[in-house]
């Protein structure tokens, strides 16, 4: 099967540049050109709590050619309609989207490509993008986890390939209850979003502090 990670920014490059490093094919999709130019050319670079400079194949949407089976949609979900619209040329007939943003944005996606072929996966680490083709993993390395599900419970091959594909990075739980997995995520960000907003600083910086904790 032929893979995607469309918005490949600072969660999408780390995500990519494992998914690559154990061997499976995967494009790291951005419209920063800036970006795609350091990844086509040295290669998505993880610092942080690991390091490795993994070789990625990097494209702006323009470039896209392919037609594929999976696309993890990792952009800000707030022009999720019209991204959507925009991938359905290069998503194969039977092709799904797994979206792996914040809020709820299941419901949106589904209106346009079906809640059959609609999947949802909920990231519980973070990253960082500090520059062109470099992102920082912020979490711990064995702390890296995924919930994966659906809002009607179906289940196909391009589910179990995309829990294929996550595994390469981290323990990805099946959530049976992911309505539910959302709206815990959802409290969590809110709570560290208040506190990064009022001390000025990063989700990690947060989880740092002993006086935050």
């Amino acid at each position: 099967m032929k893979a995607a990670i469309y918005g490949a920014g600072s969660l999408g490059t780390v995500l990519g540049a494992y998914i690559a490093k154990a061997g499976y094919q995967i494009d790291l999709i951005n419209r920063n050109a800036a970006h795609v130019a350091a990844l086509k050319e040295s290669g998505a670079h993880i610092v942080g709590k690991v390091e490795m400079t993994v070789p990625v194949r990097a494209l702006l949407p323009e470039e896209m050619t392919e037609t594929y089976d999976l696309i993890f949609l990792m952009t800000k979900q707030l022009d999720n309609e019209a991204v959507v619209r925009s991938l359905l040329p290069h998503l194969e007939k039977e092709g799904a989207i797994v979206t792996m943003q914040n809020g709820m944005p299941e419901l949106s996606v589904s209106e346009v490509v079906g809640e059959a072929r609609t999947y949802g996966c909920t990231v519980g680490w973070g990253a960082t993008l500090l520059g062109p083709g470099v992102s920082e993993l912020t979490s711990e390395p064995d702390s890296l986890t995924f919930a994966i599900g659906s809002t009607d419970g179906h289940r196909d091959d391009k589910f179990d390939y995309a829990i294929e594909l996550l595994r390469t990075m981290g323990t990805v739980e099946i959530e049976k209850n992911f309505l539910g997995a959302r709206w815990s995520k959802l409290l969590i960000n809110s709570a560290f979003s208040g506190l990064s907003a009022a001390l000025g600083c990063t989700f990690g910086e947060v989880s740092d502090n002993k006086k935050c904790r």
